[in-house]
């Protein structure tokens, strides 16, 4: 893997050149920690964000504790929190390249844990996109609920403007049967994991093998591609979205608290514009 000054340089150049942008989702974890931790592990956030300078940013587990400290940090970006409950979505936007163009909310009425669908339209490098981003329902035993809600997602992908190429992602505690008893990935649909090579150093989004921020009563050998991106081409727009990159971050153990700063590791990707031929 390249060096984070490497990545450095390269955040840098995405910001500069008209037809690149760099997009970042994690699930930063928000919920059942000590407070002195919580600002620790937000901060962590914080600074990976700034040596990473996506373009656009999908957050799961804001909560209203951490949405003031991100919002005062990053104040580079425009940050569009999904709701003001216990927990919730945000995105973020770069104020010096994206134009943010409209915002909504859409809760899935079968949650029993608040999780709704966040979609934000907005212009960056010269193409219009459909930011959708969610923290699909938790835990095993809620996987039907799971299902629905893909399900209602997948559809809201295939109504998005052919004008717009989408990007959906988050937490979406997902697993490949569960895709498959959605009726698998709709025509046009992709998993971007996979369109990038299916990295394999980029593969388990959620790793407590690797990753200690959450205590276990056993040993834990599960290794799970949690988080995803999917992305549907604008066929209308005379442009397309093409991922280049797709990393992992999070990685690096804070000073004090002595674990990560979530129990997932966040995405990198990073994306070019080209005009279709």
């Amino acid at each position: 893997m390249a060096s984070a000054a490497s990545f450095s340089y390269a955040a840098a150049l995405t910001s500069t050149v008209r037809n690149k942008f760099r997009l970042m989702t994690w699930n930063i974890a928000g919920l059942d920690h000590e407070p002195d931790e919580l600002r620790e592990c937000t901060l962590a956030q914080c600074e990976e964000v700034k040596m990473y300078s996506p373009d656009v940013v999908y957050l799961q587990e804001v909560t209203p504790s951490t949405c003031g400290l991100l919002r005062s940090t990053l104040q580079d970006y425009k940050m569009i929190p999904a709701t003001e409950g216990r927990y919730f979505t945000a995105i973020l936007l770069k104020n010096s390249s994206v134009q943010h163009l409209s915002a909504s909310i859409e809760t899935f009425l079968g949650s029993k844990q608040g999780r709704q669908l966040q979609t934000v339209r907005a212009k960056c490098a010269d193409a219009e996109l459909t930011l959708m981003c969610s923290h699909l329902e938790s835990q095993g035993k809620s996987a039907g609920e799971r299902v629905r809600q893909l399900k209602t997602v997948f559809e809201r992908i295939e109504e998005a403007s052919s004008n717009s190429a989408v990007i959906f992602g988050g937490d979406l505690n997902l697993r490949d049967k569960e895709v498959t008893k959605a009726g698998g990935l709709p025509s046009g649909v992709f998993d971007i994991w996979i369109l990038c090579g299916e990295p394999p150093d980029a593969e388990f989004t959620w790793d407590p093998t690797q990753n200690d921020k959450l205590e276990f009563p056993f040993k834990m050998t599960a290794k799970c591609r949690f988080d995803r991106l999917y992305l549907k081409q604008g066929t209308a727009s005379g442009l397309k979205v093409v991922p280049e990159r797709f990393m992992l971050v999070g990685k690096k153990r804070l000073p004090v608290c002595e674990t990560f700063p979530s129990d997932h590791w966040g995405i990198v990707c990073d994306f070019k514009v080209e005009e279709t031929k």
